[in-house]
């Protein structure tokens, strides 16, 4: 096993095996090592199987890496990198395209989105502004349009929806951060 400390400059050329073995060791430069190797190739192939999706390509190369952090300080059995890392991002775009897509039929909640003493006109741009804004959301990653729809629309607090999509406080704040981050660009653009 490789305990020695590399030189800074010495990461970008070690073999994967001496990087998973710094990792162990505890030694995060060799992780960063590997994500610099590694994330945009596997960015790619998770586009691929995701039919292009970029955002939620890039949600499922960072959770897998995660997963591959905890694993290689959990683990000390021999294994190949490359392939192990493929197989971790296959197996989280798979689980992406399993789940239903979820959508809302907004003729069920007319009714109540309705407000009977509007003028016409403003209840025209209303739905369009309404339409819209589902139209945004639709295009958010699913992990980030789920945070924001259950912090803004449910009032549900970082920690409950941390626990809901297995991530931290700070990731719950992340998701919900990046989601409000892309609606806006998308208002801005438009």
């Amino acid at each position: 096993m490789t305990t020695l400390l590399l030189h800074p400059t010495a990461y970008g050329v070690a073999s994967d095996e001496q990087l998973v073995d710094l990792v162990r060791a505890g030694d995060d430069r060799a992780f960063d090592a590997i994500h610099s190797r590694y994330e945009q190739r596997l960015i790619g192939y998770a586009r691929q199987m995701l039919g292009g999706a970029h955002h939620d390509a890039e949600e499922v190369v960072q959770d897998a890496f995660v997963r591959a952090l905890t694993a290689l300080r959990a683990d000390d059995r021999d294994m190949a990198l490359k392939p192990w890392l493929y197989t971790i991002v296959r197996n989280r775009a798979l689980d992406v395209l399993r789940r239903p897509a979820r959508t809302t039929d907004l003729d069920v909640h007319a009714p109540m989105l309705s407000d009977a003493s509007a003028d016409p006109h403003d209840r025209v741009a209303q739905a369009e502004e309404l339409r819209d804004l589902v139209g945004e959301l639709k295009r958010l990653p699913e992990r980030q349009r789920t945070a924001l729809v259950l912090h803004e629309l449910g009032g549900a607090s970082h920690e409950t929806i941390g626990r809901r999509l297995h991530v931290s406080v700070g990731g719950s704040k992340a998701l919900v951060s990046r989601a409000r981050s892309g609606l806006h660009r998308t208002r801005v653009a438009a």
